[in-house]
């Protein structure tokens, strides 16, 4: 069965093919009658659907025959065209609902189905019941008055109020005056009639509700909505009518799909409907193309007023799309343009320590200085030694244009799209390096940056802060002489740099035989007996000078002692766990002062106090003198009133676990007045006098063996 006949028997609509003798209840090929597939004849026109089925031509009708089927075609002919007419009508109104079709097409066509009605001959007339023929142009005359402009409420009501004139109460009674069998014809076509009429209400019901539904179509495959019209008429040979159908079938299977969208029944039973008056209308050529199915028009007019709408909702969400995604970029680049941010960033690349990145993050304040990797590692240099100088700077930053020492800035400059760009800056510095000859050298991390007319004063700069090696050098009295200064300059400090040029000899002294002399911790030669005259050095500020050497198996140190500006200088530089100098000068001043008092005759001899600064005690040859000294200036006869002793401490020397100590004492004797004598000075050299070398109980050993008066002004 084809897919035609298939949508006949699911919407329950009466054949329009009135050659289609498929399964279910048809019409006779000849007269329309209502038969069934079993029946071998037309009950009405004695019609052979035997020969019909297999191709055979009819066999010639008898008179009688002849007389009683066109009786029957006459009786049948008004009410069938009316109700084909009716029903017709019924359906293309549908079909104007779901397809929004135009309001006139569906007039014209309901006034052609009303005039065909009465189209019958005269003489069938009476045969015919009154009522059907009433129903059917009381039905026809209210779908003539409807327009397409409206309300589909309206339309819908109007719908009902004709399938109510189609079925009037006494359709089903037969007339008494009828023959039984005209009246048994009579009343099947009009039950028929009722039972589509009703199929036809129901679909309008059915319309109304998919028109108010929300919910999406189901959708049909490419055969459901494929749907062919024919042109052949109910009165064609059946051979024709057979190669149609196998035409139709081959036709429905081959087209392809072409429908996007769901077809509703509703939209399928109209389509079918189109197709049966286009079917009862005569064509003019068989080779005439068929006409274009109304589901694909509906199709095609739903598709043009969707499209619109999509487009626009497709617009409006690239457009939503379009702005989130500006907004999007706009707050992450207020975060990442922010002032907080770059500075964050310009900092993290400091922090890196690589010349290469730092010269890029950075630029000069000065035009006449241009950062590069070359010039922006005295930079680096003083940040790596000095880690807590980038975490100050970058807190002052974050709240000034500035550091609080002028070395660091960070600006506007520019913009990053709409955004504020900021730069972070560094100030150049300049230098004054000041010394006393008349045309030094001056090198900055090795290069010459001497000022084209050299003098005592020059101006060095502009230079990137940081740490540099700062050399000066200068020819004077046949001698070179050069300063190098490891020094940081930054924006704030002081503007002049004291590199002195200035020879300098210094003699070194120390309580040590053997000991190693260092100037600023370079070696500059070992004692020789506790004494060494340094070569002429070149000045320079703190300068520092100190002695090592080796006592009982362990490096000893001297405290450090400042250079000074003197040509001439002797700096004493002892070591504090062997007797040094001034331990020695304080124990022989105790001594000597002792023994002052006791040359006083009034004063006690306390020669016991005397002996305690001997090791030996009275025993010592030292004391002995001594005390001999001061007997001889008690005595009455040597007119002696006291005796002061001045002692100096020329040398104190610790050579293999013994001290020797060199100094000089001077005496003054007091004579008493009524003598007449004047006043004695004589000084006493000793050299190699032996001192412990307990420091914590220093004592006297002896005066040596060298004793020498080196001066008497009152000899006699």
């Amino acid at each position: 069965m084809n897919r035609l006949s298939q949508l006949k028997m699911n919407t329950h609509l009466f054949a329009t093919d009135l050659g289609d003798l498929g399964a279910g209840e048809f019409f006779c090929p000849n007269c329309g009658a209502p038969i069934m597939t079993s029946d071998k004849k037309c009950a009405n026109c004695g019609y052979d659907l035997i020969a019909y089925r297999e191709g055979r031509p009819q066999p010639a009708p008898t008179s009688a025959t002849t007389s009683q089927a066109s009786s029957a075609a006459t009786e049948s002919a008004a009410p069938s065209t009316a109700a084909v007419a009716s029903t017709a009508k019924s359906a293309a109104v549908t079909s104007q609902i779901v397809e929004s079709t135009e309001s006139a097409e569906v007039t014209d066509s309901a006034e052609s189905a009303v005039t065909s009605a009465p189209s019958a001959p005269d003489s069938a007339l009476p045969d015919v019941d009154e009522r059907v023929i009433e129903s059917a142009a009381s039905a026809a005359a209210i779908l003539s008055s409807i327009q397409a402009d409206e309300n589909p409420e309206e339309i819908i009501a109007k719908l009902r109020a004709a399938t109510q004139q189609l079925v009037p109460d006494d359709l089903g009674q037969p007339a008494s005056a009828q023959p039984q069998s005209s009246a048994s014809l009579s009343s099947r076509r009009e039950a028929h009639i009722a039972d589509k009429t009703k199929d036809i209400s129901d679909i309008v019901d059915q319309v109304r509700a998919a028109t108010d539904s929300a919910q999406p179509r189901e959708h049909l495959s490419p055969d459901d909505i494929t749907l062919e019209s024919t042109a052949s008429s109910a009165a064609q040979p059946a051979t024709r009518m057979a190669r149609h159908e196998k035409t139709a079938e081959s036709a429905a299977e081959n087209e392809p799909y072409q429908a996007p969208r769901a077809v509703t029944p509703e939209e399928r039973a109209a389509a079918s409907m189109q197709q049966a008056d286009e079917a009862d209308e005569p064509t003019t050529s068989e080779s005439e193309a068929p006409v274009k199915p109304a589901i694909e028009k509906a199709e095609s007019e739903s598709a043009e007023k969707i499209r619109p709408k999509k487009s626009k909702r497709k617009w409006w969400i690239i457009g939503i799309i379009v702005i989130v995604i500006l907004l999007g970029a706009f707050l992450f680049g207020q975060h990442y343009f922010s002032r907080d941010a770059q500075l964050d960033r310009a900092f993290a690349v400091l922090a890196t320590n690589n010349p290469s990145r730092v010269s890029q993050v950075m630029t000069s304040s000065d035009a006449d200085l241009r950062l590069t990797p070359g010039n922006s590692r005295p930079f680096i240099r003083f940040t790596k030694a000095n880690p807590q100088y980038l975490k100050t700077s970058k807190a002052q930053l974050k709240k000034a244009n500035a550091t609080k020492d002028g070395t660091l800035g960070f600006v506007k400059e520019g913009h990053h799209f709409i955004f504020t760009a900021y730069q972070l800056t560094i100030a150049p510095t300049y230098r004054t390096i000041a010394t006393d000859l008349p045309s030094p050298s001056i090198y900055l991390d090795g290069q010459n940056v001497t000022a084209k007319k050299p003098a005592a004063t020059q101006k060095i700069g502009p230079f990137i802060p940081g740490t540099y090696t700062l050399k000066v050098t200068a020819q004077t009295d046949d001698k070179t002489l050069s300063r190098t200064v490891h020094a940081t300059f930054l924006t704030a400090d002081a503007q002049t740099i004291d590199l002195t040029l200035k020879p300098v000899t210094p003699v070194v002294h120390s309580n040590v035989a053997n000991a190693t002399v260092y100037v600023n911790n370079q070696n500059k030669g070992t004692l020789q007996n506790g004494q060494l005259t340094l070569p002429a050095l070149t000045w320079e500020a703190n300068s520092k000078l100190h002695l090592e050497t080796k006592i009982a198996g362990e490096t000893v140190k001297t405290k450090a002692v400042t250079l000074t500006k003197a040509a001439k200088q002797n700096i004493q530089a002892d070591f504090t766990t062997v007797p040094t100098t001034a331990q020695a000068q304080d124990l022989l001043t105790r001594l000597y002062t002792t023994a002052s008092s006791a040359t006083n005759a009034n004063n006690a001899n306390d020669t016991a106090a005397l002996a305690a600064y001997f090791k030996n005690g009275t025993d010592a040859a030292a004391y002995k003198k001594l005390a001999t000294f001061i007997t001889q200036a008690r005595a009455s006869n040597s007119n002696i009133d006291h005796t002061d002793f001045k002692v100096q401490v020329d040398q104190v020397l610790t050579k293999n676990n013994q001290t020797t100590v060199d100094f000089s004492v001077t005496y003054t004797t007091s004579y008493v007045q009524t003598s007449g004598l004047q006043t004695r000075v004589q000084t006493y050299h000793y050299t190699g006098a032996h001192l412990t070398s307990d420091t914590k109980n220093l004592q006297v050993i002896d005066f040596g063996d060298n004793e020498q008066k080196t001066a008497d002004n009152n000899a006699n």
